[in-house]
């Protein structure tokens, strides 16, 4: 029987993280890193995410492992595709694809643009789309399958005003999980979700002016807001042994913020 150490030792495991330059992406490819993975780093864009993930590499390779650099339009399908396949190439393989895009909007729907619709499906919904299909087709490849962990929000389950396109865009992502779960099973993959509630980089989300500024973190259980260090322990149990026969479900690490909400 496996210890409990055990279930999150990821040593000899091939990880994928996209969107390493966002808050949760960072910490998860460290946390992959710490337990033994090797880990390649996909940027959402090729701008000054570029060095962020080149300070992460630093650090992957500082646990022993191995990794690499790399650029992902996810918005377009066919470069998610050929980026994850040259990604299995290089890293030997691949077990563990985690995606954690997020492209925040806040307005009401009538002053919500078609192109700001588009973007925000485009980063936070059909991204998640196109990188758990690439996945799916990698794991496939392995005898004992694999693992995809795709990072939302909240705001996916729980309506808030000026919220209408992002929170459909989490929900979307959201009831991927559970679908595609029932469809990969039986090739021994795992699909779930880590759903946020409010961290510590969101502060820029709500106008401090506003009078109800404050209930994100006064609905919080624990009366604070997240930080990203939190979220790495999540990713890694998603990504082990100790996930066992869980899947297609999602994950709140919110302070229990849903539960007021």
């Amino acid at each position: 029987m496996s210890t409990d150490i055990e279930h999150f030792d990821l040593s000899g495991r091939k990880a994928m993280v996209i969107g390493v330059e966002t808050p949760a992406g960072g910490v998860i490819a460290r946390a992959y890193a710490e337990a033994g993975a090797d880990v390649a780093l996909c940027t959402l864009k090729a701008d000054d995410s570029v060095m962020k993930a080149k300070q992460i590499q630093k650090d992957v390779e500082a646990q022993g492992g191995q990794s690499g650099v790399y650029v992902m339009d996810v918005t377009l399908g066919r470069n998610v595709q050929v980026t994850t396949r040259q990604v299995a190439k290089e890293l030997g393989g691949l077990d563990i694809v985690a995606s954690c895009p997020d492209l925040f909007l806040g307005k009401t729907i009538a002053k919500t643009s078609d192109s700001e619709l588009q973007q925000v499906m485009a980063v936070n919904f059909n991204s998640q789309f196109f990188a758990a299909r690439s996945a799916v087709g990698e794991l496939k490849k392995n005898e004992q399958g694999g693992n995809i962990v795709l990072v939302s929000h909240v705001l996916g389950e729980r309506g808030v005003q000026n919220t209408a396109a992002y929170g459909a865009a989490h929900a979307a992502t959201q009831s991927l999980v559970r679908s595609l779960a029932q469809e990969v099973g039986q090739h021994g993959i795992s699909v779930n979700c880590i759903s946020l509630g409010w961290m510590d980089w969101m502060d820029d989300r709500i106008d401090p002016q506003v009078d109800d500024a404050g209930r994100a973190v006064r609905f919080s259980i624990m009366k604070r807001a997240g930080e990203a260090e939190e979220v790495g322990p999540m990713a890694v149990w998603l990504s082990g042994s100790g996930v066992g026969y869980v899947s297609g479900q999602v994950f709140k690490v919110d302070g229990g913020l849903l539960q007021h909400l």
